[in-house]
């Protein structure tokens, strides 16, 4: 105890030690590690940014997505200060083939594609990295950066003269007491993923180079490719060198990075490579403390990539795909666009490091999670609606209260256990739902049992739901004004008059819609047709304030309304109205194959029992029949066997029976 100066002593409370700390995967040890920054609360984190010479696909979406979440954990989980870098890769084998096949100029068309990129990482509410290095904007850091391990005897020139190709030579790296191929030792001598590292365009002097592991940090340009001036002559950067030399420049300035991140297929050799690379450079064992990969986006069981051309363009994804016939342009199939809210939903239900399968059920569960959530906030929304209308509703809390108050407080710890633990996204969602289904338990109990719904604390629930689907950056599930209601409480200020809105610019549609359905209401009453009123109430509600972004429902104690981006509520109007048409559909061809069957064993119940063997087809089956018409013989006059006999015998028997009832309806008719 402390004994303070005014004589009152002061116990202080027991120490909490099991505090949850930051683990995070480590592509390096391949385990999860406690996160332990080197300064402190400033973590500084680079992720490998697109080259930019084709439209950016779902694979991307994946990666920058997943990354922009673990950034935004950093920061308002983890308390972290983070500084994000990301570049952009604007000269490169790919773009300088593309630019030759288009016959431009590489610089226009990496910057086209850069742009339209960055439009999507905008839609997708993908925040704008702290640092985004274009790697010809670092050219003559490039250079410098190069020359250093030249100096330090761990890179060579392929030609003898010393105007050439620059190689890193991993021979003398492992010699200076070196790893290399630290992330995938087991692919170091993959033929196969050197060549593809070293990019297409790549022809080095294979008689001069010392090791088949060894990769270009400066390309020789040829002519008529983009280059710079250097000590080796024209030429331009190798692909792995960029990385190296732009995190120096803007976060490594000769040491270590926190944490480095990219898609798994980086690993090697672009990521090994850069790691020997920016050690060579700075001396050091380890250039970075922490390696995070997010795993493959497959279709079809494959990875999605350009070069298998089996992706989807996130543009594609987000407005919509339409496959017509290459022949006539027909439209064949049309796949609804996916919101942005839904897609950050999708990849958040995966963990980051594990494969994804891309199919319409992934789709569908992102949607249903999503439809969850903003119904959730509609019902918040109502509930809160007129208790925070009335100042004198009451705060008591009773056991229900209680109950729900620490079923918030688990959710608060479980979700941010979760981002702690390795930013697991899935399970954060999982609690999130919880949560959810709690509070409306809460709410049905209360209406149920017809009691006043506390306000306060269904706000503070609906609060961490909200407040943690905005670290994720999951936005427009719930309307601004209901957001602000659940931190401040209601406000008397008008926005709409805050914003130059006029109320009547507000309210018209609205109070039109009222008007007419007024009117047709007393034409319906003069006319003494009360089955129309009901009509009309259905139509209010289906029809009307859809399109006004009014959602109306009916309950037992009334009818409530719900506001709705319109749009939504069109998607749901006319989905309901698909179902209703496909079951009509199904109705009347259920009908008339009853009918067809109805048909056919009339037209079958018309003929005597006595021609069924006899006549038709089935005669020049048999030879001989009895009495009755039932086959004894076959078509080549030998006997039946009993068992044959006792088949037709049933069967005569079956149409006579058939046939006296057509007889027999037919008299009476």
């Amino acid at each position: 105890s402390v004994e303070p100066p005014f004589g009152r002593r002061w116990y202080a409370p027991a120490k909490n030690n099991g505090e949850k700390k930051l683990r995070i995967y480590n592509s390096l040890t391949r385990t999860k590690e406690e996160f332990i920054p080197m300064d402190d609360r400033k973590v500084t984190m680079y992720c490998c940014g697109p080259t930019v010479y084709d439209a950016a696909h779902l694979g991307h979406a994946r990666t920058y997505i997943q990354f922009d979440m673990i950034r935004r954990i950093l920061r308002e989980v983890g308390g972290y200060q983070v500084t994000y870098v990301m570049n952009v890769t604007d000269v490169d084998d790919k773009i300088i083939k593309r630019s030759a096949e288009q016959k431009r100029d590489p610089r226009d068309l990496a910057r086209e594609w850069e742009a339209k990129f960055l439009r999507d990482m905008r839609r997708l509410n993908v925040e704008r990295p702290t640092v985004m290095p274009r790697v010809t904007e670092y050219i003559p850091e490039i250079i410098a950066f190069v020359a250093r391990i030249v100096a330090k005897n761990l890179a060579y020139c392929d030609d003898p003269s010393g105007q050439g190709s620059i190689y890193f030579d991993t021979q003398a790296f492992e010699k200076s007491g070196y790893d290399y191929g630290k992330l995938v030792p087991e692919s170091v001598g993959s033929a196969e993923l050197l060549a593809e590292g070293e990019g297409s365009l790549s022809t080095p002097n294979t008689a001069n180079k010392r090791d088949a592991r060894d990769f270009a940090l400066w390309k020789q340009s040829k002519p008529g490719e983009i280059w710079w001036d250097s000590p080796w002559g024209k030429g331009r950067p190798g692909w792995h060198i960029e990385c190296s030399a732009m995190i120096d420049a803007t976060i490594g300035h000769g040491g270590a990075i926190d944490i480095h991140g990219g898609g798994i297929d980086l690993r090697f050799p672009h990521h090994d490579n850069e790691l020997a690379q920016s050690e060579a450079f700075c001396g050091c064992k380890q250039s970075v403390n922490y390696f995070a990969h997010t795993g493959h986006l497959n279709i079809a069981g494959l990875k999605m990539s350009k070069s298998l051309k089996n992706f989807i363009t996130i543009q594609q994804a987000l407005d919509g795909i339409e496959q017509r016939d290459e022949q006539t342009g027909h439209l064949i199939t049309k796949h609804q666009g996916t919101r942005s809210s839904t897609m950050r939903i999708m990849f958040a239900q995966c963990h980051y490091t594990k494969p994804a399968d891309y199919s319409d059920a992934m789709l569908a569960g992102a949607r249903a999670v999503e439809k969850k959530i903003k119904e959730f906030f509609l019902n918040i929304d109502v509930a809160l609606r007129p208790l925070e209308a009335n100042a004198n509703s009451t705060q008591k809390w009773t056991e229900r209260e209680i109950d729900l108050e620490a079923k918030r407080l688990d959710a608060l710890v479980n979700i941010r256990e979760a981002l702690l633990d390795d930013f697991n996204t899935p399970v954060a969602i999982l609690h999130m739902q919880t949560l959810i289904d709690h509070v409306n338990s809460y709410l049905q109990a209360c209406e149920t049992n017809k009691a006043t719904v506390v306000s306060l604390i269904v706000a503070a629930a609906a609060s961490v739901i909200a407040r943690y689907l905005n670290i994720l950056g999951i936005l427009d599930m719930l309307d601004p004004a209901l957001e602000r209601s659940l931190i401040h409480g209601p406000s008397t200020v008008d926005f709409a008059a805050q914003q130059s809105v006029s109320k009547q610019a507000i309210l018209a549609p609205v109070l039109d819609a009222l008007a007419n359905f007024r009117d047709q209401v007393r034409t319906a009453a003069r006319d003494n047709t009360p089955s129309h009123v009901l009509g009309l109430c259905d139509e209010l509600r289906d029809l009307v304030l859809p399109d006004l972004g009014v959602r109306l429902e009916d309950k037992p104690t009334g009818s409530i309304w719900k506001l709705e981006d319109p749009h939504v509520l069109r998607e749901d109007r006319n989905r309901k109205l698909a179902q209703e048409a496909e079951k009509q559909q199904q109705k009347e061809q259920a009908a008339k194959a009853k009918a067809a069957k109805a048909q056919a064993k009339a037209d079958a119940a018309r003929i005597s029992p006595k021609d069924l063997f006899t006549t038709g087809e089935r005669a020049t089956l048999f030879s001989q029949f009895d009495d009755q018409g039932i086959p004894t013989h076959d078509s080549a006059g030998e006997p039946l066997s009993k068992s044959q006999l006792k088949k037709f015998k049933k069967e005569w028997e079956k149409q006579k029976a058939l046939h006296d009832e057509f007889l027999a309806m037919n008299l009476q008719s």
